[in-house]
């Protein structure tokens, strides 16, 4: 699977012309200019990245059918939204992945990233190294607001192993949420302000998986009056870079199901109810 980004037709106004437009349409001309100069550029770059992820369970190592982690998807919406050609490849979990692939990542832990040679694992480190490359657009997070939002999916992932409706990190969870509400209410839509950044990139997905699998195991769902938290998810949810990168939520149930061994439906009196097979999505 190989992500490309198509060529922009150019933009041929005379500059005579422009300034017959308002002002407005002039910027916009001209954002529309460099950022076609930017692809071009890029593209002469002869950039070759490729990005190994969690593959559908059952689907072989490499796939071609991407698998769910939100830990990848943060790495594929960045590329995408910096609008970066790259190679999506993915590697089934578990103790079986390839030996060429561990020849370059021992750990086996993923997201990575191949840049050319250079083989970089960790999606914090993946999005530092994207970054100092590819400056334009730039998705850096102001350092005041990088921790927003960061205790929401220890909190969720704390709560679903767990497996009780009502262990202590059921409260956490809502806290963190109200968190965010809170900060978004101040400084939102976005984490900082009316642009997403990684930040952004890196809570929605876990934001979705949270929302998913609480929702099915435990019949949770995200408190309504956590009204800024919504329209933060609605806006993320629909941008082209998550669209596209996104997981069925039976992919995202059976995930969290094989990883915590969960049952199909969390008891409400003591713990579990009989385990019922999900099968995997491919």
């Amino acid at each position: 699977m190989a992500a490309t980004i198509a060529p922009l037709q150019s933009v041929c106004f005379a500059s005579s012309r422009l300034s017959r437009f308002p002002v407005s349409w002039s910027s916009s001309f001209s954002r529309s200019r460099r950022f076609a100069r930017r692809v071009s550029a890029m593209a002469s770059q002869d950039v070759d990245l490729e990005v190994f992820g969690k593959a559908a369970t059952g689907t072989g190592s490499p796939s071609n059918q991407r698998g769910d982690c939100p830990f990848s998807q943060r790495v594929y919406m960045v590329l995408e939204e910096k609008h970066l050609p790259y190679k999506a490849t993915y590697v089934e979990e578990g103790p079986n992945k390839p030996d060429w692939f561990m020849q370059h990542n021992p750990s086996g832990l993923m997201p990575v990233l191949r840049d050319a040679a250079d083989w970089i694992q960790d999606s914090d480190k993946i999005f530092e190294h994207v970054e100092n490359k590819f400056k334009e657009p730039s998705l850096k997070t102001p350092d005041e607001f990088k921790s927003v939002g960061a205790g929401i999916f220890p909190a969720f992932t704390n709560w679903l192993k767990s497996k009780d409706r009502n262990a202590p990190a059921k409260q956490e969870f809502i806290n963190e949420l109200t968190a965010l509400e809170e900060h978004l209410k101040k400084h939102g839509p976005y984490i900082a302000g009316k642009n997403p950044t990684d930040s952004d990139f890196a809570l929605a997905p876990k934001l979705r998986h949270a929302r998913v699998a609480l929702k099915h195991f435990i019949d949770f769902v995200f408190p309504s009056n956590l009204q800024h938290v919504a329209k933060y998810i609605e806006l993320m949810e629909t941008r082209p870079s998550f669209k596209k990168t996104d997981s069925p939520d039976e992919m995202i149930i059976a995930g969290w199901q094989t990883k915590f061994d969960l049952p199909d439906k969390i008891d409400k009196n003591s713990g579990q109810e009989k385990k019922t097979a999900v099968t995997p999505l491919v």
